[in-house]
C-alpha cells in the first residue's frame, strides 16, 4: 500500500465536526494578548490622526513658535510606542504554538508503534515543528478584523481627498529601502537565531523518533516528554526574539520615515507661509490616511491565505490528536513471577500481510536462545513480540504461567534490556548513555558495568572521561565502543530477560571477540534471546530456533541440528569459510 502523496495530507479526513475545539482543547488561548495588541496599534493610529488637524497648520505656516511642532511630534512618539508596544499580540501567537507543540510532542511519545510505521519520519517531524505555526492563524485573523474595522471607521470619518504627492511617496519609498538594508542585520539575527533553535529541535526530533523503539523498550517515555519539552521552549524563545526584532525593524523604519515625511511637509510649509507653494488641506489628508487605506486592502488580500491556513493546518494536528495513545499502565502493575517465555500460535502482520504465522517456541529460564534464519524469516518480529512492541498480535505470549495481555507494558518491558545493531545512543554524555532509562545508579554500579562492559579503556581515551559527549546517534565513538555503551547500560538496567537483535554485526572479527566477552557477562544467568546471522555468535546457545518464511522450521541443540538441519549446516559452513 502505497504512503499518502502530498495531496491526500492536504486533505485529510478527521472524526470531529469541530476540529478548533479540538485543537485548543487544554491550551491557554491567547484571546487577551490578541485584542489588546491589537487596541494599542489602533491607538497609536488614532493618537497620530488626531494631530492631521496640527499638522495642516503647521503645514501652511500658521504657528507663531514651535511649541505646536513640538507637541506635534511628541504625540506622533506616543503613537508609534503604541505601535511597538503592540507586539505583546504576536508573543502571544508564538506563546501558542509553543503550548501547541508541547501538547503535539506529549501526544507522540505515547503513541504506539503501529503509528510511527503509517507515518514517515518527515511527516511526523513537521507535526512538531512548522504544522503548529497554523494554530495561531485565527486569532491572527482575529487582530486583522479588529484592526481592520478600526482603520476603515478612521478613513470613513476622515475628511479625505487624493491629491498627487508623487514626490513624498517617491522619497518614502526610498528612504524604506534604505532602511531595509540598514535593519537587515537585526532581522538577520532574529532570523539565524530562530533557525538553529529550529535546526536543533528537528535533529533531536530526528533522533528521538529513529530511536522511537528503543524509548519504549526501556519505559522513557516521561523523560522523552521533558527532554522534548526543554527543546520546545528554547524554540519559543528564538521566535520571541524573532518577533521581537522583526517587531523594533518595522519600528524603526516607520519611525525614521516618518521624520523624513515630517521634514518634507515642514520645508513646504515653510514655502508656503514663505508665498512660494499653494496648498490645500487635501494633501495632508492624504498623507494622514493614505497608508491606513492601504492597509486596508492589504488585510482583505490575506483572508483567503489565513483561511485555507488555518483550515489545512488545523486538521493535520487534530489527526494526531484522534489517534489512540498506548496506555503503559492498564493491566497488572507486576509481573509476579520470571519463568519461561512461551508463545503459542502467535500471527502477526505490520500490514495485512503475516509477518510471523501461528509460530510456536518455547524460551527457558536461564538459558541462551538463539534465532536464526534467511532474511525476512521474523526473526526481529519475534524479538518485538516478545518485547511487546507491537501487543496486537494474535495468541499467546507468557513469561512462566503470567498472560501478557494481562500485564502492564510498563510492567512487561521493566523485565527486558535490549541490545541492537543499531547501539541507540543519544547526544550527551558516556555517563548519560549508560544510565539511561535507570533511574539514580550508584556510583559504585556504574563503575561495576563500565569494568565488565570493558569500557574503561574507551573511557580513558576520550577527553571527559565519562563526561564526553559522544554526538548526534554517537558518531564520536566507533561502533565497537557504541555497542560496549550499550552492553553497560543493559548491565545497569540489570533485567531478568536479554534481548540481543544483530548485537556484533558489521563489527571487525577482533571487535567482535571484545564485544563476545562483554555480552558474556552480560548474559551470566539471564535468559537472553539472540539472533545473529553469525555462526561465531550462536554456536554457544543452548537453544536454536531455525525460522523461515515467519514460521519456526526446526529447533533444537547446536549438535541435533548439525545433524538434521540443512540451513544450520549451511549456515555454519559459511562461517567457517
Amino acid at each position: 500500500m502505497k504512503k499518502n502523496s502530498t495531496l491526500e495530507r492536504e486533505t485529510i479526513q478527521v472524526k470531529t465536526k469541530k476540529p478548533l475545539k479540538e485543537l485548543y482543547k487544554d491550551v491557554k488561548k491567547p484571546v487577551i494578548r490578541t485584542l489588546l495588541g491589537s487596541l494599542l496599534y489602533v491607538a497609536g493610529t488614532l493618537i497620530i490622526a488626531t494631530q492631521a488637524d496640527s499638522l495642516a497648520q503647521i503645514s501652511i505656516g500658521n504657528f507663531t513658535d514651535i511649541l505646536p511642532i513640538l507637541v506635534y511630534a511628541l504625540m506622533c512618539v506616543i503613537g508609534y510606542i503604541f505601535f511597538y508596544i503592540s507586539v505583546i499580540a504576536d508573543l502571544g501567537f508564538v506563546d501558542l504554538a509553543a503550548r501547541i507543540r508541547k501538547k503535539v510532542w506529549n501526544k507522540t511519545m505515547h503513541l504506539p508503534l503501529r503509528y510511527f510505521d503509517k507515518e514517515g519520519p518527515n511527516q511526523v517531524i513537521s507535526r512538531v515543528t512548522s504544522d503548529p505555526e497554523y494554530s495561531y492563524q485565527p486569532y491572527k485573523l482575529l487582530q486583522l478584523t479588529f484592526t481592520l474595522v478600526a482603520f476603515l471607521l478612521i478613513v470613513l470619518v476622515g475628511d479625505a481627498a487624493i491629491p498627487a504627492l508623487a514626490l513624498i511617496l517617491i522619497i518614502g519609498f526610498i528612504v524604506t529601502m534604505v532602511l531595509m538594508f540598514v535593519f537587515a542585520k537585526y532581522s538577520e539575527r532574529g532570523a539565524t537565531y530562530t533557525a538553529s533553535k529550529l535546526a536543533a529541535l528537528t535533529a533531536f526530533l530526528a533522533e528521538r523518533f529513529n530511536r522511537i523503539k528503543f524509548i519504549k523498550a526501556m519505559n522513557s517515555e516521561e523523560k522523552e516528554t521533558e527532554n522534548g519539552n526543554a527543546f520546545i521552549g528554547e524554540r519559543y524563545e528564538a521566535a520571541k526574539y524573532n518577533a521581537m526584532a522583526l517587531t523594533m525593524v518595522q519600528f524603526g523604519q516607520t519611525f525614521i520615515t516618518f521624520i523624513l515625511f515630517t521634514a518634507a511637509f515642514l520645508f513646504g510649509a515653510l514655502m508656503i507661509k514663505n508665498g512660494s507653494v499653494k496648498s490645500t488641506l487635501a494633501l495632508i489628508a492624504f498623507y494622514a490616511y493614505g497608508n491606513n487605506l492601504i492597509l486596508v486592502f492589504q488585510f482583505f488580500a490575506q483572508f483567503p491565505s489565513v483561511f485555507a491556513m488555518t483550515r489545512g493546518g488545523s486538521k493535520k494536528l487534530v489527526a494526531i490528536f484522534e489517534e489512540k495513545e498506548e496506555n503503559l499502565d492498564e493491566g497488572r502493575p507486576e509481573l509476579a513471577e520470571t519463568g519461561d517465555i512461551s508463545l503459542e500460535n502467535v500471527s502477526f502482520g505490520y500490514t495485512d500481510q503475516n509477518a510471523v504465522r501461528n509460530i510456536n517456541m518455547m524460551i527457558p529460564k536461564g538459558k541462551v536462545t538463539a534465532i536464526i534464519g534467511p532474511n525476512g524469516s521474523g526473526k526481529t518480529t519475534v524479538l518485538r513480540l516478545i518485547d511487546r512492541l507491537y501487543p496486537d498480535y494474535n495468541g499467546s505470549i507468557r513469561i512462566g504461567a503470567e498472560e501478557s495481555s494481562e500485564i502492564s507494558l510498563r510492567a512487561w518491558r521493566d523485565r527486558f534490556g535490549i541490545v541492537s545493531q543499531n547501539a541507540a545512543l543519544f547526544e550527551g554524555s558516556i555517563r548519560d548513555n549508560i544510565c539511561y532509562g535507570v533511574k539514580e545508579p550508584t556510583e559504585e554500579e556504574l563503575q561495576a558495568v563500565i569494568g565488565l562492559a570493558g569500557l574503561s579503556d574507551v573511557i580513558e581515551s576520550h577527553e571527559g572521561g565519562l563526561d564526553f559527549n559522544v554526538g548526534v546517534n554517537g558518531e564520536k565513538l566507533s561502533g565497537g565502543e557504541q555497542q560496549r555503551v550499550a552492553i553497560a547500560r543493559a548491565m545497569l538496567k540489570n533485567p531478568d530477560y536479554l534481548v540481543l537483535d544483530e548485537a556484533t554485526a558489521n563489527l571487525d572479527p577482533l571487535t567482535e571477540q571484545k564485544i563476545k566477552n562483554s555480552i558474556s557477562a552480560l548474559m551470566k544467568g539471564k535468559t537472553s534471546v539472540i539472533v545473529a546471522h553469525s555462526y561465531r555468535t550462536v554456536e554457544g546457545a543452548d537453544q536454536i530456533i531455525v525460522m523461515n518464511n515467519g514460521i519456526v522450521e526446526d529447533c533444537g541443540t547446536p549438535e541435533e541440528l548439525m545433524e538434521r538441519n540443512g540451513y544450520f549446516r549451511s549456515f555454519a559452513a559459511a562461517c567457517a569459510e
